[in-house]
């Protein structure tokens, strides 16, 4: 028997977004779709009526977490402590069938494409349906769609892309995220516009293939363009870019970097390895040789430029040679910012099916032994900023720390990056750009005042 949420009063919406910065911004457009009278949204999922939960398929560890959260929903459903749940996203683009068969607690499954039939797949869950919608992978928004901000409204996530055209071996975003579509730049224009006007001081872009952008519509790579674009927007006050593709930047991407006073000297560039063997068995499309190359041509192009990577170890064959030869790329470039996998054995991939896999045991030696080298290099890095002032934007308050707050410099994005925390008795302003001088510093944060 189909059980109905009987209710007079609006139904009440909870979301949880899980995974990257495009997954967040899907879940605002999905939220920007549920308003108006008949619904209300609330900050928990823990007590609501309609449970969203917007999932993560990038590896193995992002696969469980989504899993976890789903069994979480689905015991508060049963606990009738909500009475519908609504799973999307990637998870479900990427396995739909095996979830639906397993997980018939969820009252709707919703790929990662099918997002416009939101409000139509509410109605029918609420009024007891089941739904299952699975369709083309990876909805690209447009500026003429509402978001609800789930990031504090001075900072906001603008996606100018969806999908990806490279061939990685390990990757399987391609799957369930589908080919790189580029929005217009008229139409990121408008949209930067609307949420500077909505109180955004730093607009964050993002896309799988930042870089990519427009070659698809025009066989150019507009990036460079876009940038010097947005850079003229009245009340913008910083301009990040996130995912920059390294076979993809080109010297006009540079120069817009130098050139556009409001882009944050931050170069989001995911490398994932430094061994030519490695490279080769990515399928990255670069050398050793053009990665360094590439860097030293930006660093001495855009001034105190800070790079953020990303590298796998671990991955199919590779041998202490690699891994050895991964450390001393390290410690010759000595990155600002460096996240590491283990290589995840993701089902579908070229790598999942290539012989000599890593035993975990070494994968897990060897991102101790990179993390270890990584902390020493940021420690070197951040000791050298001691005494030096440096502008920052505000984030927020510090929940236990008494006069103090949380910021971020330029070389930081947000939850991925350090944080700098600023001492003052002064009654300050979230969202606000300050100068701090910095007084202290630790292996990833640092500590200044007014």
């Amino acid at each position: 028997m189909k059980s109905s949420i009987q209710t007079s009063n609006p139904v009440r919406i909870g979301m949880m977004s899980l995974g990257c910065p495009k997954t967040l911004v899907d879940s605002e457009v999905i939220l920007g779709k549920l308003q108006g009278e008949a619904y209300t949204l609330v900050p928990s999922v823990a007590d609501c009526d309609v449970a969203l939960l917007n999932t993560c398929a990038f590896i193995e560890d992002a696969q469980q977490e989504s899993l976890d959260k789903i069994l979480e929903l689905v015991a508060l459903k049963k606990e009738k402590q909500i009475r519908a749940l609504i799973v999307m996203g990637c998870l479900v683009q990427r396995f739909p069938k095996d979830l639906q068969e397993q997980l018939r607690e969820v009252d709707a499954f919703i790929g990662s494409g099918d997002y416009a039939k939101i409000p139509e797949i509410v109605k029918k869950v609420t009024g007891g349906g089941k739904v299952f919608s699975v369709g083309r992978p990876g909805y690209l928004g447009n500026a003429g769609e509402s978001r609800v901000a789930l990031t504090p409204k001075h900072y906001r996530y603008l996606k100018i892309s969806e999908g990806c055209d490279h061939v990685c071996t390990f990757c399987s975003i391609p799957s369930f995220r589908g080919k790189h579509r580029s929005r217009t730049s008229e139409d990121v224009l408008r949209e930067a516009q609307s949420l500077v006007e909505a109180g955004a001081r730093e607009i964050i872009l993002t896309g799988q293939d930042t870089t990519y952008f427009g070659r698809d519509l025009t066989g150019r790579f507009l990036l460079p363009e876009l940038v010097r674009e947005l850079g003229e927007l009245k009340g913008l006050g910083w301009l990040r870019i996130l995912y920059a593709y390294p076979s993809c930047i080109t010297r006009e991407l540079m120069l817009a970097m130098r050139d556009v006073e409001r882009v944050c000297p931050y170069l989001d560039m995911p490398l994932q390895h430094a061994s030519d063997r490695m490279l080769g068995a990515m399928q990255r499309g670069i050398t050793k040789r053009r990665t360094l190359d590439l860097i030293r041509e930006f660093r001495a192009t855009v001034p105190e430029l800070g790079i953020r990577t990303t590298f796998i170890v671990g991955f199919p064959g590779e041998t202490e040679q690699d891994f050895e030869e991964l450390l001393d790329f390290m410690r010759e470039i000595r990155f600002e910012r460096l996240g590491l996998f283990t290589y995840s054995r993701e089902e579908g991939t070229p790598s999942a099916g290539l012989p000599d896999q890593v035993p975990e045991k070494i994968k897990q030696e060897r991102w101790h032994r990179a993390m270890e080298l990584q902390q020493e290099i940021s420690r070197a890095n951040n000791a050298q900023l001691l005494g030096r002032k440096t502008e920052m934007i505000l984030d927020e308050k510090h929940p236990d720390e008494e006069n103090t707050w949380i910021g971020r410099t330029r070389w930081d994005a947000p939850d991925v990056d350090g944080n700098i925390f600023l001492k003052s008795s002064q009654a300050l302003e979230a969202g606000a750009f300050y100068q701090a001088k910095i007084t202290d510093t630790r292996d990833y944060d640092l500590v200044g005042e007014l």
